[in-house]
């Protein structure tokens, strides 16, 4: 566990709030079985699938920042967003749970898979009051309602992508260069990422300036929202350098504009949650050749993103940062009973026209 992220230490930062949520720094490592099978042999894995016991993923550099916040500001409430599967509500859920706080999972609607499912009960399990809205229009006011019937809530947006929740990747982008320094894994000239909120992405871009690190980041789109798109990432990562300059001499004024981003729409396909073939297949040759499980609404479409890249024969070195979970949850899985869920989320997966049943043995 440790004492103080890398960025405090990096810049000698006081005064923005912090704990130790995660195991960090997360391991790197070769797919040689990947790289075999597409025929590219330098592609290489962060495994920020493995950074905490309880739940990891992306979200969990995020919480370290913004859950100290809710504490530091004495919150009992944790109000958040996404679709109905949304692994950062659940995450939330997990880690907020850890720290005596309860989470209010605000819920909209997403194609209804096995994947989905999980999640969901995953969420009813662990304690999350589930808010089914189904839209973001009720998203607003079942939020409005739950500020003016709850005392202490803090609000965590959509992906915990604020700027706070940004610095977690500034944080990830520096633990990087360490292991690249330390000789684990050479510097990519590519970084393969899944973007929906873009808080990740904008963490890993401010940290590449910082660091004037020579490194394409490709972000991998994953949503139709509106805010996924490069003048927000850019909105991020700057909200978040002028919080770390506010609190560190240390900060270099880097300059960030959209020519820094990019963001590849080609492997979202119909939208948010729903499958693509290039991107089950990719599923399905990660855990043939390594083992490793992704899920289709962002980690496999960003994998489908490299190995078409890869095919190409671009240079390598090529990094594909991993944002999903790998903490098993089969034996509560076992235990999965659509009936005892929320009525209304009962509603919707039992509506035909959402259930898409073709789509769910598919994946």
């Amino acid at each position: 566990m440790r004492d103080k992220p890398w960025i405090f230490e990096e810049y000698e930062v006081e005064g923005i709030p912090w704990i130790s949520v995660g195991n960090f720094p997360t391991r790197v490592h070769k797919l040689s079985n990947l790289g075999e099978a597409v025929g590219f042999e330098d592609i290489w894995i962060k495994r920020d699938d493995q950074s905490s016991d309880k739940y990891g993923g992306n979200k969990i550099r995020k919480f370290e920042f913004v859950l100290a916040d809710a504490l530091e500001k004495k919150r009992k409430w944790i109000i958040t967003y996404g679709g109905l599967g949304s692994n950062q509500t659940l995450a939330m859920t997990i880690h907020a749970r850890a720290y005596g706080l309860k989470t209010i999972a605000v819920l909209v609607d997403q194609p209804i898979t096995r994947h989905v499912i999980e999640n969901l009960w995953l969420m009813h399990y662990f304690g999350a009051h589930i808010s089914y809205a189904g839209n973001t229009t009720m998203a607003m006011l079942k939020t409005i309602w739950h500020f003016l019937t709850k005392r202490g809530v803090y609000m965590v947006p959509v992906g915990a992508s604020n700027a706070l929740g940004t610095l977690g990747y500034v944080d990830a982008m520096i633990e990087l260069k360490r292991q690249v320094d330390s000789g684990e894994i050479p510097m990519p000239k590519y970084i393969f990422v899944a973007v929906g909120s873009c808080g990740t992405y904008a963490g890993l871009l401010l940290g590449k300036k910082l660091l004037n690190l020579d490194v394409e980041i490709r972000g991998v789109k994953v949503t139709q929202m509106k805010m996924t798109n490069p003048k927000n990432i850019v909105k991020l990562a700057n909200k978040a350098l002028n919080l770390l300059r506010e609190h560190s001499r240390d900060v270099p004024d880097v300059k960030i504009d959209e020519r820094d981003v990019i963001l590849d729409g080609n492997y979202l396909g119909q939208g948010y949650g729903f499958p693509t073939q290039e991107c089950l297949e990719a599923i399905s040759l990660m855990e043939k050749t390594e083992h490793i499980k992704l899920e289709p609404v962002y980690t496999g479409k960003a994998l489908a993103a490299l190995i078409d890249f890869a095919r190409k024969e671009h240079d390598g070195p090529l990094l594909f940062w991993n944002t999903y979970n790998s903490v098993d949850f089969s034996d509560i899985l076992k235990k999965l009973d659509v009936q005892k869920l929320p009525k209304k989320i009962r509603k919707v997966i039992e509506r035909k026209e959402q259930i898409g049943v073709k789509m769910i043995k598919e994946f």
